[in-house]
């Protein structure tokens, strides 16, 4: 009777082990150990990267003022410029109006009490070059002639208009996106492709292409949005059209990609993994992480970023790599980390990896854009979590850690049967069906206290983890509970409703401190999500949106000011200007 009483407390106690710790795997993704949910990937997914293929992109991370002024001056010389409603200007490239509005704005906020220095507060950055630096465009397709198959148009529409002006040979283009454009004009004239025609919505017709060009290597990543309802309803077309850009010239393509879209309006992409279909080529493109030095490239340590098309991908990655070792260097060393609208973690990444290597590296840590007072000590962070609600990011996410070197991220070597290895535990691999746990192994992780099986079941419990959702249910979630910084990139329409009332919130100091809700008391309405933060990261592609959410947070009792204001022009001719406002407080013992 006492061995029955015991194994029925056992059993009790297993179960209340199995309810606590289990959390919806299929919404958040961590990745330490051999915590990789949610496997979608190919029997080689896991394979290292080939490093000799991999050459480091030269990129201007410490930009200079005298190189800014410099490329400001240098014309842009577009043979497109009057008709293309891309550009506006073909030179000062920093003084377009977006950037006068912005520089206006954020001297009101400076606490200098020179007119100058308030004047100068929101510094202007041109990263990259000004020719050649897009790496990613979307282009409408039309046809040639209304009743004619003899091939398409590829270009923008004019302003206040669906007319489409060709763009063949765009400057700001990569020149592998020119050629690209060249090869499609050959190939749907060879085979006869239809353009979209908006005047009769159930036509089939080519309707946008996106080309997203691999900087190492030149190549050329292309999807070819079709109107259509499955891939079946772009036969045989798309398979005669596929097959003449490879006649003509396959070795330009990286892969290439079928989106099919049959929805009405001016819509690139619909939301559905149903709607992609791989068409020929390896599944992501690859770029260097920024901040790997050639070095760590040679010695295999440095991390790759993944990208497949159905994830963000910045059109200048030269330009944000300056911005993702910006944002690196600000965040302070030791901080633990939460990154809302993440995509694939670029950002948050960036910064894992610039702490993780340490002072001694041996990189350049001179400050352009504060001079010293946003330089920080480099230690490691103590963790990264990311979310953002696209179900496509998690995979490239995890395909971009798994490259990074374990003692950043976290992860350890498999093991099986608590560290058994060889043998033994391929005798006990089949224990168990699909990898369930049987009340046996609960009550032994339990005698164990074997941390790295909880931390499977609680993906929260993970130095580098991902969650699939919106900003603002991550926030209930528990995401920035315990975290020092808060990393945003919203959309250009700026932070959701709910996260921008949570961030200006005052901090309270009868909250708890916690990492996860589950260990806070008190109804969950008056919970102060971001309560720990004592810095905020806004990284804005929206400068209006940018501006109203500056005036919520400067004006509002959550104690926050604003320290810097970076305008960086990715896009020079346009206007448009990418910016780094960093904001702090003082939350909890954090003194500021």
């Amino acid at each position: 009777m006492q061995s029955l009483s015991i194994f029925k407390s056992q059993l009790i106690l297993a179960a209340f082990i199995s309810t606590v710790f289990q959390f919806n795997l299929s919404e958040s993704y961590s990745i330490d150990g051999n915590t990789n949910a949610r496997k979608r990937t190919r029997k080689n997914s896991n394979r290292r990267p080939n490093y000799q293929t991999i050459q480091p992109i030269e990129s201007n991370i410490e930009v200079p003022q005298s190189l800014t002024n410099a490329r400001s001056q240098n014309p842009l010389n577009c043979p497109h410029f009057n008709d293309c409603p891309g550009c506006i200007t073909k030179t000062k490239y920093d003084d377009v109006p977006t950037i006068q509005s912005a520089k206006l704005f954020f001297a009101k906020y400076s606490r200098s009490n020179d007119e100058e220095e308030r004047r100068n507060f929101y510094k202007i950055v041109i990263p990259s070059d000004i020719h050649h630096y897009r790496t990613q465009a979307k282009l409408v397709v039309r046809s040639k002639s209304t009743w004619g198959r003899n091939g398409c148009i590829f270009g923008l529409y004019e302003r206040n208009s669906h007319d489409v002006v060709e763009i063949p040979n765009c400057v700001i283009h990569h020149p592998s996106i020119n050629k690209a454009v060249d090869v499609l004009s050959k190939a749907t004239a060879e085979v006869g492709t239809v353009g979209y025609n908006e005047e009769n919505h159930d036509s089939r017709g080519l309707r946008y292409v996106q080309l997203q060009v691999e900087r190492k290597t030149g190549r050329v990543c292309m999807t070819l949005i079709w109107n259509g309802e499955d891939l079946k309803a772009c036969q045989p077309d798309l398979s005669r059209l596929i097959k003449a850009c490879k006649r003509i010239d396959g070795s330009l393509f990286h892969s290439i990609w079928c989106h099919t879209n049959n929805s009405y309006g001016n819509s690139i992409f619909v939301r559905g993994e149903k709607n992609w279909h791989p068409m020929g080529g390896p599944e992501f493109v690859r770029e260097i992480l920024p901040g790997t030095s050639q070095i760590e490239i040679k010695n295999r340590q440095g991390g790759l970023l993944h990208f497949n098309p159905m994830v963000f991908r910045q059109g200048n990655m030269d330009g944000f790599d300056a911005i993702a070792m910006h944002v690196a260097k600000i965040i302070p060393g030791g901080s633990k980390v939460c990154e809302l609208y993440a995509g694939i973690g670029v950002l948050g990444l960036t910064a894992l990896s610039y702490h993780g290597k340490g002072d001694d590296s041996g990189l350049d840590d001179e400050e352009w854009y504060d001079n010293d007072k946003n330089s920080q000590h480099r230690e490691a962070l103590v963790w990264l979590r990311c979310s953002d609600e696209n179900p496509s990011n998690p995979r490239c996410f995890q395909r971009t850690v798994s490259t990074m070197p374990s003692q950043i991220t976290g992860r350890t070597m498999s093991k099986g049967n608590n560290g058994k290895t060889g043998k033994a535990s391929k005798r006990n691999k089949g224990n168990s069906s699909k990898g369930e746990k049987t009340i046996e192994d609960l009550m032994n992780d339990l005698i164990a206290g074997d941390s790295h099986k909880q931390t499977e079941m609680n993906p929260r419990k993970g130095k580098v983890s991902y969650m699939v959702a919106s900003a603002a249910k991550a926030l209930h979630e528990g995401q920035a509970l315990g975290a020092d910084v808060i990393l945003v990139d919203p959309p250009r329409k700026g932070l959701e409703e709910e996260v921008l009332t949570q961030l200006c919130k005052p901090h309270n100091p009868n909250q708890d401190y916690a990492e996860d809700p589950m260990f806070l008391n008190g109804p969950r309405h008056s919970i102060n999500w971001t309560n720990d933060a004592h810095t905020l990261i806004y990284v804005s592609c929206g400068f209006d949106a940018l501006a109203r959410d500056s005036d919520r947070l400067l004006k509002g009792n959550a104690g926050w000011r604003l320290e810097s204001a970076t305008g960086y022009v990715l896009f020079p001719g346009s206007n448009h200007v990418e910016t780094v406002a960093v904001f702090k407080r003082r939350a909890g013992t954090q003194i500021m």
